[in-house]
């Protein structure tokens, strides 16, 4: 009786919170799309970018084609833009290799930096070997284990290196102030309208009181390894979770199926509810002492339960499309179905603007198949 009456409320439920989050998603996504910005994450990518659109990647080797793009934000192993930027370029990596005119500020920092650009805003670069060609009509800072420049600066120019190399033909219209343990040679030819300042520091030692320079490329390719390693563990735990959930396709995971299977909108409604509901609880933990350490619970769960609908999406959507009760597949087509649902779904949330609500939505589903089952049991032993 009791899961009878539930169902009946969680349909009601579904109807009104899935018109309400639909709205709220379309007035948050429509401008985006609009714009037709974009956000990447993958492994080999070739990116195309243009007409002001602003992008963000994370990936392994990227390859962005800009035609006039936005802002471009980069964390990838190989990094290799070529073409024009209105915006600033952000980019962390391993290798990078930037071309064309940068409109905004430039911040690169990695293993090997190969500059080529005309830089509007200032010039920040930190790596072991940076190679700058070109201009900047802003402060330029490099920082390196060894430096070469050709080019025009602006205004002042700061260089903290062991090794540099600058041509003749190079104009600094600022100030230029050098750090390293040997004072470089000038060459003959080499323009310097402001002051020339050197100061000795061994790159291996603070810099009055400041962090080593050689810090920063170091924590640059520190993170981009910390960010993939976070993905593939996701990656992993995914796998584990998925292949845990399809050994155990009966009982409380079966009904979760049979959820997103025979009621996949009461299952987005109770999602929602989940979701938003254990956020409120967190809130108001937190106005309590004793309850702050419970709402950090929720909050490190969440992205936990974030996880598992995923997971448990995949799982159930292919049983929706098809029609088809899990409990009559055996092991090896489970399998199948899985990968070839995690293929298409992955596909399906890379298009721009839908993809994310599609993600969102499908999401939600298995958060709210999973607490229905979950329910549902309870109510079951309660009868």
């Amino acid at each position: 009786m009791r899961h009878t009456r539930y169902r009946r409320v969680a349909g009601g439920i579904s109807t009104v919170v899935l018109a309400v989050i639909l709205t709220i998603l379309l007035m948050i996504q429509l401008p985006s799309m609009a714009r037709a910005d974009e956000n990447h994450v993958g492994f080999d990518m070739t990116i195309v970018a243009a007409d002001g659109e602003d992008v963000s990647i994370l990936g392994a080797d990227v390859f962005v084609e800009a035609q006039d793009a936005g802002d471009i934000s980069i964390a990838a192993g190989d990094v290799e833009i070529d073409g024009t930027a209105r915006g600033d370029v952000s980019v962390a990596g391993g290798d990078i290799s930037i071309t064309g005119a940068v409109g905004g500020d430039l911040s690169v920092a990695g293993g090997d930096l190969t500059i080529s650009s005309d830089v509007q805003g200032e010039v920040s670069l930190a790596g072991g070997d940076v190679t700058f060609s070109g201009s900047s009509d802003d402060d330029a800072h490099v920082i390196g284990g060894s430096v070469s420049l050709d080019g025009t600066f602006s205004e002042d120019l700061y260089v903290a290196t062991d090794h540099f190399a600058i041509t003749p033909g190079s104009v600094i219209h600022g100030d230029f102030e050098f750090r390293g343990p040997n004072e470089p040679d000038l060459p003959e030819g080499l323009t310097i309208h402001g002051a020339y300042t050197y100061k000795y520091s061994d790159l291996d030692d603070v810099f009055d009181g400041e962090i080593p320079a050689i810090v920063f490329p170091v924590i640059a390719i520190a993170g981009v390894a910390g960010i993939a390693a976070f993905f593939l563990l996701l990656l992993f735990a995914g796998l584990i979770g998925a292949g845990a959930l399809l050994l155990m396709m009966t009982g409380l995971t079966g009904r979760t199926i049979d959820g997103i299977r025979q009621r996949p909108f009461s299952s987005i409604g109770m999602g929602v509810v989940v979701l938003f509901g254990l956020f409120a609880i967190a809130v108001l933990l937190c106005i309590t002492v004793i309850g702050i350490p419970l709402a950090f619970v929720i909050f490190w769960l969440y992205p936990i339960l974030i996880l598992l609908g995923f997971i448990v999406a995949v799982l159930g959507v292919p049983y929706l499309v098809l029609r088809r009760d899990p409990r009559q597949t055996g092991a090896a087509a489970k399998l199948g179905i899985f990968f070839v649902s995690l293929l298409l779904l992955l596909v399906l949330f890379s298009i721009p603007g839908i993809g994310q609500i599609m993600f969102f939505l499908f999401m939600l589903m298995g958060v709210g198949a999973f607490g229905a089952a979950v329910l549902g049991r309870r109510n079951a032993q309660t009868v």
